[in-house]
This record gives C-alpha cells, sequence and structure tokens, in this order.
C-alpha cells in the first residue's frame, strides 16, 4: 500500500520537504500563505515562486487528487447517514447528490424525461382536460448530420 501511494505522489515526494509542508497546508486550507510561509520559514514571496513552476503544480494536483480520492468512502457514508436527517430538504439534497453521482448521463436523462411526462400528465388531469394522456413530441439530435445520415 504504501509503495502504492509513492508511485500516486511521485512528484509531490521528488519535492523538498518545505515544498511538501506548503502543499499540504495549502490543501488544508487554515491559513493565509504568509501565515504558511512564516510556519515554513520561508518567504512568501518564495510560495508564490513555487507556485508558478510546473512541479509544484503537478505535486500539489497529486496530492489533492490522493488525498479527496482517500476521503471519498468517508464522504459516501456520509451521505448515507444524512438519508436518514430530520429535515426533508437534507434528507432530498443527500438523495439527489448520491443518485446525480452514480447515475450515468443517459440514466439521468430518461428520469429527468418520465418526470416531465408525470408532470405534464399530472397538469391535464388538474385541468380537467382528459384522463391524463400527453402528446409528446420528442426532438432528438444525434452526432449524424442534420439529413439523418
Amino acid at each position: 500500500m504504501k509503495s502504492d501511494k509513492v508511485r500516486q505522489l511521485a512528484t509531490f515526494y521528488s519535492l523538498s520537504g518545505k515544498q511538501q509542508k506548503v502543499i499540504v497546508m495549502l490543501f488544508e486550507g487554515e491559513m493565509t500563505q504568509e501565515q504558511i510561509a512564516d510556519d515554513v520559514g520561508v518567504a512568501r514571496t518564495t510560495i508564490s515562486a513555487w507556485k508558478k513552476r510546473e512541479q509544484f503544480c503537478q505535486a500539489r494536483d497529486e496530492y489533492s487528487q490522493y488525498m479527496l480520492r482517500s476521503l471519498t468512502g468517508e464522504a459516501v457514508l456520509t451521505m448515507k447517514r444524512l438519508l436518514n436527517a430530520r429535515s426533508e430538504m437534507v434528507q432530498f439534497s443527500a438523495a439527489k447528490d448520491i443518485l446525480d453521482r452514480s447515475l450515468s448521463n443517459a440514466q439521468s436523462r430518461k428520469i429527468s424525461a418520465e418526470a416531465k411526462i408525470a408532470e405534464a400528465k399530472l397538469d391535464e388531469i388538474r385541468k380537467g382536460h382528459g384522463t391524463g394522456e400527453v402528446t409528446i413530441n420528442l426532438i432528438r439530435s444525434d452526432r449524424r448530420g442534420q439529413d439523418g445520415n
């Protein structure tokens, strides 16, 4: 497992200890750049210069991605717990977020279309225009040319 971490953070580990510490502190977002500079023992302008270097930027991206991947499991469990929250709005937001992240675009479009059809049927019934039968005009855009070929 440790070798996997080293592999995923190769650029990060190629930096000096001070640069690594700066990246960690920037990720945590609890201190200003000036406070970080004081804590690490470098000038604020040094950190600004590091942030312009490609290697530092790549290391920062690596670290961020690694940390976010490691927090994904905990975030999913938190969302699962929020499904049982007292507030219906919190429950809805958690459910929507989970569905948005787990469904493919095609599944999401299908569910959205089905919801719109149900809403249209309900509107027809409310207006007293019948039994809720709705005529749907489909407009399909595809990757082929407009002539359908």
